[in-house]
């Protein structure tokens, strides 16, 4: 019996999940793609105590799955539940949030396989300012960072960093890095932007200096393998100090040294991450500074652009340490 695979995600996600599916198959694992916001409309789960029997199952596409065969599971990106325009206004918010706590309780049980990142682990890596600490000591470098809805606070900041000050959110608005749903880029902020005394007390993001770019970096981390791609910054972008709108960069096969590769998989094992995409700036000077590492961060393009095996990498560390399949015995 082929192992069987999660590959939990949403519905507009498909390149990198169809990369990892196939290279699953490679292997002769049987790839399940769960679309998490499908729930409940286009799929269907159980999951029981009856009888002193803990059991569960999924059913999906006409097939039905026990959970107790599930020997893996890829945390992709979840998106939250869909209902059917036919769910009453007043009770929206209410179905949303027992759907909700539906599919939390079936990751919960499904906490026996081996997953690439747990759900606690995510959760937790979310953290930005837990994270640039945590970072810091494991020996990285880390921009001088404040989060603060105390204006004077932001602006005497601004004030001390001569190299200038970017702002950032802490979440994400917008599945994938093509922006929209409102997505706010890492952006160039002058002192004439912080006279908002209002606007700075209700939303609190971060603010950081600004470090000088010889080269940017993406490092994607599956177990204490990396995979690294570089893009220069663009003269002229404006006011945006981040890679992601910017049309046209070409990725160049990229390495971090060892003095800051052996730090950053410390960082990845104190975080409880088998998975992240890592952010990097390489300065003029030589030095090497640590942004952020997204526990479900992108790759897609490194595979595409570079040829780097994440996907491959991925499949490998989801199967290991899982019984291969069992042949089937020859017809008599």
């Amino acid at each position: 019996m082929s192992p069987l695979v999660l590959l939990l995600t949403h519905a507009a996600d498909h390149t990198t999940v169809d990369w990892v599916a196939e290279a699953l198959r490679r292997r002769g694992a049987e790839p399940l793609r769960v679309d998490s916001d499908r729930f409940p409309l286009d799929w269907q789960l159980g999951l029981s105590l009856e009888g002193g029997v803990d059991a569960g199952f999924l059913r999906l596409q006409g097939r039905t799955h026990a959970l107790d065969a599930v020997q893996a599971v890829w945390l992709r990106q979840l998106q939250p539940p869909a209902l059917s325009d036919a769910v009453d206004e007043r009770f929206r918010a209410s179905c949303v949030q027992e759907c909700r706590h539906v599919l939390r309780a079936l990751w919960d049980r499904l906490e026996q396989a081996r997953w690439i990142n747990g759900l606690p682990q995510v959760e937790r890596a979310a953290a930005k300012l837990r994270q640039l600490r945590l970072a810091r000591e494991a020996g990285l470098r880390v921009p001088d960072t404040l989060c603060s809805n105390d204006p004077e606070a932001v602006r005497a900041f601004h004030a001390r960093q001569t190299q200038g000050v970017v702002m950032k959110m802490q979440t994400v608005l917008a599945p994938g890095m093509s922006g929209g749903g409102g997505n706010l880029y890492t952006t160039v902020i002058e002192a004439a932007d912080l006279q908002d005394d209002q606007g700075l007390a209700l939303c609190p993001p971060l603010f950081q200096e600004r470090i000088p770019k010889a080269e940017e970096l993406r490092v994607i981390a599956v177990d204490e393998q990396l995979f690294c791609g570089a893009i220069r910054p663009q003269a002229g972008a404006g006011r945006v100090d981040d890679w992601r709108p910017q049309a046209g960069l070409s990725w160049q096969l990229a390495q971090l040294p060892a003095a800051v590769a052996r730090p950053f998989l410390a960082l990845m094992r104190r975080l409880g991450l088998r998975y992240g995409a890592a952010d990097f700036i390489h300065t003029p000077d030589d030095d090497w500074v640590f942004l952020e590492v997204n526990a479900c961060g992108e790759w897609g393009m490194l595979q595409r652009e570079l040829g780097l095996p994440i996907a491959d990498a991925l499949a490998a560390a989801l199967l290991a340490d899982v019984p291969p399949p069992v042949a089937a015995a020859p017809a008599a």
